[in-house]
């Protein structure tokens, strides 16, 4: 038996099939070729493929990405002993903080509060995007990531109560910061 067969419906009009073991098969084949030739993909003849364009130069890579250990790029520390209502500029950029380790060796709770700010907050005055409570004679840790944004930069100050207005100092040298960010 050969491929293709004759439509009754119309004297040469064929149906494109593929003759397999004594069966005509309805003939749906990747084909490739310029309009009006038709070239069947196959082992031999594989289907023609290329890129749109390059990879663009840089360090890009395809496949399992890992994390190579560095010793520069990483994250800064800003560190401070005995934060209090003095707030203090973390950064003076736009940046992201990714995680703190915040210790609280007094005997009252206190509250570490971060601004979004380019200079060096006015504890009581500018207003904190994050107050992070730190409960007495404890510490609190966090990572975060993908980073927090901070657009203007990063401020810092610590209280002995949540609200944003509040200037009353957490006891003397008792709040150990470290906030890591970029």
């Amino acid at each position: 038996m050969s491929d293709n067969i004759t439509l009754p419906e119309g004297a040469g009009t064929l149906l494109a099939t593929d003759e397999i073991l004594g069966v005509h098969v309805l003939r749906a084949k990747l084909q490739t070729g310029v309009d009006g030739t038709a070239v069947d993909v196959s082992q031999n003849n594989p289907l023609p493929v290329g890129l749109l364009g390059s990879l663009p130069a840089g360090g890009n890579t395809l496949g399992a990405v890992n994390v190579k250990p560095a010793t520069a790029g990483g994250l800064s520390v800003y560190r401070m002993i005995g934060l209090s209502t003095t707030g203090q500029s973390v950064k003076s950029s736009a940046g992201q903080v990714f995680g703190w380790h915040l210790a609280n060796s007094g005997a009252s709770d206190a509250f570490v509060k971060l601004y979004d700010m380019a200079t060096a907050p006015t504890v009581g005055t500018s207003t904190p995007v994050a107050t992070l409570y730190v409960p007495a004679g404890q510490n609190a840790s966090a990572e975060y990531t993908n980073g927090i944004a901070f657009t203007n930069g990063i401020g810092i100050g610590a209280t002995a109560a949540a609200a944003d207005d509040n200037t009353s100092q957490p006891g003397a040298n008792t709040m150990i910061v470290n906030v890591f960010y970029k």
